[in-house]
C-alpha cells in the first residue's frame, strides 16, 4: 500500500506540472500557442501541425523555435517571482 501511495503522489505531481505547462502555453499568442499545444499536449508532429495550420514545414520549425524561446522566457520570469516569495 505504501508503494501505491508513493506512485499516486508522483502521478499527482506530474499532473500538476502538466497543468502549469498548459496554463503557461495558454498565455501565449497565436501561432505560438497553437504550435506548442498541438506538439506537446496533443502529441502531433511538426509535419502534421504545419499541414493543419496551413504553414510550410520550414515555417512551422522556425515558429516552433520562437515559441520555445518565448515559453522559456515566460517560465524564467515566473520562476523569478516564485523564488522571491518562497
Amino acid at each position: 500500500m505504501d508503494m501505491f501511495n508513493e506512485l499516486m503522489k508522483e502521478v499527482l505531481k506530474e499532473e500538476e506540472k502538466q497543468r502549469e505547462i498548459v496554463q503557461q502555453i495558454e498565455t501565449m499568442k497565436f501561432p505560438y500557442k497553437n504550435i506548442l499545444y498541438k506538439v506537446y499536449i496533443q502529441g502531433k508532429s511538426l509535419v502534421k501541425v504545419a499541414d493543419e495550420m496551413g504553414y510550410s514545414y520550414v515555417q512551422i520549425c522556425r515558429n516552433h523555435g520562437i515559441a520555445l524561446n518565448i515559453f522559456d522566457e515566460k517560465t524564467k520570469d515566473d520562476m523569478k517571482w516564485y523564488w522571491m516569495i518562497v
